[in-house]
């Protein structure tokens, strides 16, 4: 069984070509990307390529982990100061995370005399955001394997429309082409012109949230809010989405940084406690400027550390409410039909 008309791009328009399959045993099957498969497991391995069965098992919470429709171009999150990861995982792709010590990329030797240099890549290496972007695999790129593997199977072709559509988002333009060579994130005989054919022909033929699997209703999604959903979907602690940690350091580092704030802050205000206990015991009239002074630099001290607690808090909440307030409505669109091309490169609505 074949649907021609499932395929999302014409032949002319196909960015990998068939090859020569005459040296394959009669078992297996060779992909586009010359990787060979049995026969029998090649709907497995497509459904395994293709999944993202855990991101659809918390689909009502993904609305706290991004926006729909929000994939930016390969270029804007460089310009957004995100070091892309390249993964296989399906269900990795375009998950954004913050800077924890087992993924900072590795960076050059340092150089003498551009030390200082050297040091502020790695402050940044520290800062920056990272963001995960699974390679277009050539077997969605030919139309001879789409239209007889991909398009009859009613379980994959949601799945493979959704993922194709976020590429036309992350390939915009030219400059976003070649970060995208550079990566490995399209074969590397693909040229821009034909590129740009494969791209315009997806947007002419996925348009509609109806044609896609519902994870690519969202765009990138924050790990944490995930490992938050996942958890309570498992109703385990232990059962986070995805953990980048790989060392006791690199866990405690990320997790428990605000016991510094925290230590720094009552250090602040039982130093002023203890001036304060000093100044009261009195002193004779010489020093009565000092106990004075003592009393309004303890007093203002503590009370300097009562309105930076409250003024964070009250911020926080405010961020957090007006958040949930735009991701609730964002979240009404997404329960609808809604058209795919309503968002630019940047994630901003046209």
């Amino acid at each position: 069984m074949q649907a021609p008309n499932q395929v999302p791009f014409i032949r002319e328009s196909e960015l990998v070509s068939p090859s020569d399959h005459s040296s394959i045993p009669d078992n297996c099957v060779r992909l586009p990307d010359d990787l060979l498969v049995q026969r029998g497991d090649l709907e497995h391995y497509l459904a395994g390529a293709l999944s993202v069965r855990r991101l659809n098992a918390i689909h009502d919470w993904l609305w706290r982990a991004g926006l729909p429709g929000r994939v930016q171009a390969l270029h804007h999150q460089k310009v957004l100061r995100r070091h892309i990861l390249v993964t296989e995982r399906m269900d990795l792709h375009l998950v954004c995370t913050s800077p924890v010590s087992g993924l900072n990329p590795t960076l050059p030797e340092s150089d003498p005399e551009t030390d200082a240099f050297s040091k502020a890549d790695k402050d940044r290496s520290r800062t920056d955001d990272y963001i995960f972007i699974k390679p277009l695999p050539p077997f969605l790129l030919q139309h001879a394997f789409f239209t007889q593997h991909i398009a009859p199977n009613p379980s994959l072709l949601p799945s493979a429309l959704g993922f194709l559509h976020t590429y036309t988002k992350l390939i915009h333009h030219r400059t976003d082409f070649y970060l995208a060579l550079d990566l490995g994130l399209l074969p590397p005989t693909v040229t821009w012109p034909a590129w740009n054919h494969f791209r315009m022909d997806l947007l002419t033929r996925i348009t509609n949230s109806q044609q896609i699997n519902k994870r690519y209703h969202y765009g990138e999604l924050r790990l944490s809010r995930l490992n938050t959903a996942y958890r309570f979907h498992q109703r385990s602690w232990r059962g986070a989405y995805f953990l980048v940690y790989t060392r006791y350091q690199s866990f405690f580092r990320a997790n428990f940084e605000w016991l510094l704030l925290a230590f720094a802050y009552f250090s602040v205000a039982l130093s002023a406690l203890q001036v304060l206990l000093s100044a009261n015991q009195g002193y004779d009239n010489t020093n009565r400027v000092l106990e004075v002074v003592s009393l309004a630099i303890g007093s203002a001290s503590i009370l300097s550390v009562f309105l930076a607690v409250l003024i964070m808090a009250l911020l926080f909440m405010a961020l957090s409410i007006l958040n949930e307030s735009f991701a609730r409505g964002k979240r009404a669109d997404v329960e609808h039909d809604f058209d795919l091309t309503e968002h630019n490169a940047y994630g901003v609505k046209a």
